[in-house]
């Protein structure tokens, strides 16, 4: 039955015009695109996010989004207790050294009260000689202490004569000529308990030194001029000490 209305229909639309035909052969395969897409669609909802699993989808997706949000901001504080615990790291191997440096110093003037313990004020500890290889020049380091108890810090300058024999004349350089115009003043000191002051002259050629004559001129009080031999500056084992009034 069902073959012969098929054959039927078959023969009618042989017996049809070829545009007809055209026509029809358009109309289904349009129609047959409509039905597969809805087939699709149907098809698509009945697989789709049942029971509210697209809504749960979006939800993790958000979620996934806060924490890798809190990821990056674990990251950078991660990464500026880094950068704080080098930077500490760095203060207190500074302080370290500081530290040292301090107890060396310390260390320095109790070595100093002892010898000095005998006196009392600002004083030169010693003075030490080194000849500049090659020149007529000399390096001197001057160690000041200042062992009043309760003192303020002391200030002034420092100077040095030669005395000593040049063409078989005794002659005495004051500390401008060996110096020079520039440093005519003298070597400047400012310390609470100890300083090393350091500076250099000049000897003219042809000159034998015999004695130094090392001046303080502190801003309170006179200044005080000691002589000592030359031969006992260059060991560096002589010092003099200047009281305070």
């Amino acid at each position: 039955m069902a073959s012969t209305i098929f054959h039927h229909w078959l023969d009618q639309y042989r017996a049809l015009p070829e545009a007809r035909q055209r026509r029809i052969r358009i109309g289904l395969r349009v129609l047959g695109v409509a039905v597969v897409f809805l087939l699709g669609v149907a098809f698509g909802r009945g697989i789709g996010f049942p029971n509210g699993l697209q809504a749960q989808a979006r939800k993790l997706a958000a979620q996934n989004t806060t924490l890798q949000g809190q990821v990056q901001g674990l990251q950078q504080q991660q990464q500026t207790d880094l950068t704080a615990l080098a930077a500490l790291k760095t203060s207190l191997a500074g302080r370290d050294s500081e530290l040292q440096k301090l107890k060396q110093e310390q260390a320095f003037y109790s070595k100093l009260i002892g010898i000095d313990s005998g006196r009392s004020g600002l004083g030169v500890h010693s003075i030490e000689l080194a000849p500049v290889a090659g020149t007529d020049a000399w390096n001197f380091v001057a160690t000041l202490v200042n062992t009043a108890e309760n003192a303020d810090a002391a200030r002034g300058t420092l100077t040095l004569a030669v005395e000593g024999v040049r063409g078989g004349k005794l002659v005495t350089l004051a500390w401008p000529a060996l110096a020079g115009a520039g440093a005519a003043n003298g070597v400047s000191y400012a310390f609470k308990f100890f300083q090393q002051v350091r500076g250099s002259f000049m000897l003219p050629r042809g000159f034998v030194p015999n004695r130094v004559a090392v001046t303080l001129h502190p801003e309170r009080g006179a200044e005080i001029t000691r002589k000592l031999d030359w031969n006992e500056m260059l060991a560096g084992q002589r010092g003099i000490s200047v009281p305070l009034p």
